[in-house]
This record gives structure tokens, sequence and C-alpha cells, in this order.
């Protein structure tokens, strides 16, 4: 793996609005070596399902709530296998999430799904493999790539965030997926660390 300054150098060259969006005094995290284990994956996941079409502050309340239950990650996926839908609503999770979670959880444990062996996958295999499992979408999945797998060369165009900085930046209309499109492939294979920057420079 290539240095952040590098790495910086190489995208500035590329493109030189993004001189003014990598802040080399802020380190992003898809340079960190990723976990690959199923609790810890397991645990990012079904963090990603929870928060799902709610607000931020309730996600995080909900999963707070949630994950005080256990006392590690590997704890975390045996509870969430074994839990039942009155102690899901109690904290606050609704029947369809509560249900998404736990099949997955249970599914891990007996070994029908693998996400380990996810990270043996190109982008688009991987992708095609996760929003096969109930609850899972295509945006999900994405940031799944970015914030567990630490995969460098992901951008999700279903991100409203991100386009909407594209749109601030670059001056074009945020439902433009074509001119996105040609905006972002200059950043291969760097596009999941520019995203990072840009849900920075919009604040999110």
């Amino acid at each position: 793996m290539k240095s952040q300054k590098k790495i910086f150098e190489e995208l500035k060259l590329k493109d030189k609005k993004l001189i003014k969006i990598l802040d080399s005094k802020k380190k992003c995290p898809f340079l960190l070596k990723p976990i690959i284990k199923e609790e810890f994956l397991f645990f990012e996941l079904a963090q990603s399902i929870v928060g799902q079409q709610i607000s931020a502050k309730a996600a995080d309340a909900i999963w707070k709530r949630i994950i005080s239950y256990s006392n590690n990650k590997k704890d975390f996926l045996i509870f969430i296998a074994n839990s039942n839908l009155r102690w899901a609503r109690k904290q606050g999770l609704s029947q369809r999430k509560h249900e998404y979670i736990k099949i997955i959880a249970k599914n891990i444990i007996l070994k029908k799904i693998s996400l380990v062996s996810v990270e043996e996958l190109n982008n688009e295999d991987a992708i095609n493999f996760l929003v096969g499992l109930k609850g899972v979408g295509p945006w999900t999945a994405e940031m799944f790539l970015m914030f567990a797998y630490r995969r460098m060369d992901v951008f999700s165009m279903g991100d409203i965030a991100l386009r909407r900085a594209i749109s601030e930046i670059y001056k074009v209309d945020r439902n433009d997926y074509d001119q996105i499109k040609s905006i972002t492939d200059k950043w291969a294979p760097y596009r999941s660390l520019v995203c990072w920057y840009l849900w920075e420079y919009l604040g999110v």
C-alpha cells in the first residue's frame, strides 16, 4: 500500500479540484488494515442495516442499546442469532431489521454463508453476493466494502451526499450520472479514499 502522501500526489495530478478536498491532516480509515473475521464483519454489516433509513442520531442510540448486551464481537454474533423480536422491539429495532440481522448471524454460525469469503471477490462479485443477503441493498453493500474490507476503489452513485459534494465542487447536476461517472473514473484506483474526504468536506 502506498503512503497517503503518494496517493494524494497522484490524485491531485489527475484532478486539480481535489487539491482543496484532500486534507493531509486527516487520516482516511480506509488506509488501515481490515480485520477479516466473521464476527468483526458481521458487527459492521449489522450496524449498517440497523442504521438504514433513520437519522444518524436515532441509529446511534439504537446501536448502543443493542451492543450493550454483549462483551465482544463474537458474543454479539451469537447473541443476535439467539435474540427474539420482543427484545429487539424494546431496543427500538424494527421487526424487519431484526429479522435481517438474525438470519445473517444464524447463517454465519451454521456456515451457510461466509463474509470472510467476500475478501476474495472483486468489487462487482462482492456486491452481487452481498445484495443477495436480505436487508442488504447496493448502497449498504458499497459502504460495507469501503468501511469493513477497506476496499480502496469503490464509488457509490446511490449516495446522495457524494453526488451533492460533486455537484458543488464541479458545478454539475447531481442527477447527471454520466457526468459524475466521468469525474469519478479519474480517481481510480482510489475512489473510496476520495469519497471519504468528500464526506469530510460536507461534514457528514
